[in-house]
């Protein structure tokens, strides 16, 4: 499974290849209340040098097919639900889940990683359409949310005096992936000269039963979800939550007033490219 890591990186001269950052990303939306503008759109996962990645995907692969208490062939956090259907739980118990969960966010915890995450309500965003004469520039949330991470990472290594470029890899499944990409010349545009060297390679979409690390970013997207709108309360979830989030960098929640500055800085981005196109 290390195989599909290496991958990633294999256009790297080493030993660039073995420390480049890759940043693991999971959007999650939580249309699970009842009213149309209850949900919560999540962005967040995991950052590690492709090489931590190679061993946390060995480690992940072998934990999966563990029988503590079962094997699974993969995670996907939506199969733990109770009225998930032919998933890899199906049959189990709630105990039997928690075990786990819990043997696989060890595995998580030992490697390591920055955990980051932006989040938004859905009434935040529609207040923003509503009142914003810059709303064109925000054309969904999660653009708001990518901007937001990025900006965290890319302050996050410049506090340290080591703002390494980063890969952003996505799950396929979703539609988050290829709308980021899309965004992504804006997104680079959006930051001052001296930030530009922080950006990697145009963010790809992989499969997560091939690029493990995706699984265990769905899984701290699934739990930072639930933290926001129906935090767990079984002792055995709560443990997990804790492990997998220890090596918190920042957590960042977009209000009206996040969506206008984002949109201020893509509006800028605009702005400047109509002046060189009449140049």
């Amino acid at each position: 499974m290390s195989a599909q890591i290496w991958g990633l990186v294999c256009g790297y001269a080493t030993p660039h290849r073995q420390r480049k950052l890759l940043l693991m990303l999971k959007g999650f939306i939580d249309d699970s209340g009842s009213e149309p503008s209850a949900p919560t759109f999540v962005l967040g996962g995991y950052v590690l040098p492709a090489e931590v990645w190679a061993k946390f995907s060995d480690d992940w692969n072998k934990e999966l097919s563990q029988p503590r208490p079962r094997p699974i062939r993969y995670l996907h956090m939506k199969e733990t639900g109770k009225h998930f259907e032919n998933g890899q739980f199906e049959g189990w118990t709630v105990d039997e889940i928690d075990e786990k969960l819990l043997w696989l966010a060890r595995v998580i915890h030992a490697h390591e990683p920055l955990v980051l995450t932006a989040h938004a309500q859905w009434s935040e965003y529609e207040k923003f359409k509503a009142q914003s004469s810059r709303a064109t520039f925000i054309e969904s949330p999660y653009k708001a949310l990518f901007h937001e991470i990025t900006r965290i990472m890319y302050g996050w290594g410049r506090n340290r005096g080591n703002p390494q470029s980063v890969d952003f890899i996505f799950d396929e499944q979703g539609d988050v992936g290829y709308e980021a990409a899309g965004w992504y010349a804006d997104m680079k545009a959006a930051f001052p000269p001296d930030a530009q060297p922080f950006f990697g390679s145009t963010p790809e979409f992989k499969d997560d039963l091939l690029v493990l690390p995706l699984q265990a970013a769905d899984m701290f997207a699934w739990f930072q979800r639930r933290k926001l709108c129906q935090p767990v309360t079984r002792p055995g979830m709560k443990a997990i939550e804790e492990l997998i989030t220890k090596f918190f960098i920042a957590g960042s929640e977009i209000d009206i007033d996040g969506f206008e500055k984002a949109a201020i800085d893509f509006e800028k981005v605009a702005k400047r490219r109509t002046q060189v196109i009449h140049s």
